[in-house]
């Protein structure tokens, strides 16, 4: 009996690791398809070829030898991943393929990709990455009303065709529900991590906290609104280290102020490897994930990989309420704060307090729940199901509920 062969899976992103100055959702496609093509998946990865490094070639993405990586060149809005050769170089993907996972909404490859998945009625899932978190969407109405037009006419439709809309925490997944209804077919699984591939680093020397901030100096990372904080209860010898690309020009100036007024106690290093990203972190006592802190910016954050890298060296956290990390405090594993100055300064103060004891023992209750609860295999393989089962995607609660664990 003739069996007819079985089909790749696409999978769609705007920038692919190792692409540099683009942030988590590039590198949150890489491990999720390398979990895939470990457990012998077989994958036709298309993407721009930006990256500030220099332009990447097909063969600089290294996920796995079942993975075929189809990258076009990228100009003019980079950021976007705008590029004429995405047109037929997704269009024969779609056609390739009967299953496609996309990254990301409103960029060019990404809206696409969904285009062309509905046109062809192929069976997709969109992983939103931060794009419907609710401030964010108000954000957009009010000051953005071409995006705004553009998600009505083109996202949100093809969204409502996806048999799945990814989400990594409740906040997420209530921004969708906001702009597609109560009935939004929602897989909350939150993002996984390599973690095999992050060594626990060694306590910081030295009796005062150092905190690492990781991230690019932009306002809607929160990172001023942090300082001028972390200012007003910084002991002598405690010291603030930030690491990341400067993208807006006023905010950054002000950062560079702040930094000032510091008399040395900040360490601003700008763009780094993740090799330094992770020295970084063996020196610190805590990271800090602001975002949101900074009312006007808005909450674009959904999920803060870096904080999941954090944990897996074992270094605690101090995150903003409203991301994926609320529950990070009843897990022993860092402070959360209220969006808002004497909240940060409260938990600030808290950390300031803990003992080596103390501090040890969160750093390994970081570690153990990376441990048990953010593996990339086993969280992929819960999405791989939701995007090929025939009967539909299947929510898997069980992962929704690690989150609030």
């Amino acid at each position: 009996m003739f069996m007819k062969p079985k089909l790749p899976t696409a999978v769609v992103a705007t920038h692919i690791a190792p692409a540099l100055g683009y942030g988590g959702v590039s590198v949150t496609a890489a491990i999720l398809t390398k979990a895939w093509a470990n457990q012998g998946h077989h994958i036709v990865l298309c993407a721009s070829d930006e990256s500030v490094g220099g332009r990447l070639k097909p063969e600089d993405v290294r996920l796995g030898e079942t993975v075929e990586v189809r990258l076009y060149p990228c100009y003019g809005f980079r950021r976007w991943g705008f590029g004429l050769a995405a047109i037929p170089k997704l269009f024969k993907l779609c056609q390739e393929t009967e299953t496609v996972y996309i990254h990301g909404i409103a960029t060019w490859p990404s809206t696409l990709a969904a285009i062309f998945c509905v046109l062809l009625h192929r069976r997709f899932i969109v992983a939103v990455h931060g794009g419907l978190m609710p401030e964010h969407v108000a954000l957009i109405r009010r000051r953005k009303p071409h995006k705004w037009l553009f998600y009505k006419l083109l996202t949100f439709p093809t969204l409502r065709r996806a048999v799945a809309v990814h989400c990594t925490s409740e906040t997420e997944a209530e921004g969708v529900r906001k702009v597609l209804g109560n009935d939004a077919r929602i897989l909350l699984v939150p993002n996984g991590i390599d973690y095999r591939e992050v060594e626990v680093a060694a306590s910081p020397l030295g009796n005062r906290m150092t905190i690492c901030f990781l991230g690019h100096i932009q306002q809607e990372k929160g990172i001023n609104g942090f300082i001028r904080a972390w200012l007003q209860c910084r002991r002598e010898g405690d010291r603030l280290i930030v690491a990341g690309r400067s993208v807006d020009g006023a905010y950054f100036e002000e950062f560079q102020e702040l930094v000032a007024q510091a008399g040395g106690a900040i360490s601003y290093r700008g763009y780094v490897s993740r090799p330094d990203a992770m020295a970084i972190l063996a020196g610190s006592h805590f990271l800090a994930l602001p975002s949101g802190l900074e009312e006007a910016g808005g909450m674009r954050e959904n999920f803060g990989n870096v904080v999941a890298e954090a944990m897996a060296a074992g270094r605690p956290v101090l995150a903003a309420k409203g991301l994926a990390w609320d529950h990070i405090e009843s897990l022993g594993a860092g402070f959360v704060f209220d969006r808002t100055e004497a909240s940060v300064i409260e938990s600030l103060r808290r950390a300031q307090l803990l003992n080596a004891s103390e501090w040890q023992r969160m750093s390994s209750d970081a570690r153990r729940y990376v441990e048990q609860h953010l593996d990339a295999e086993r969280l992929g393989e819960q999405i791989w199901q939701a995007l090929t089962d025939s009967g539909g995607a299947r929510i898997p609660q069980q992962l929704a509920e690690t989150i609030h664990e």
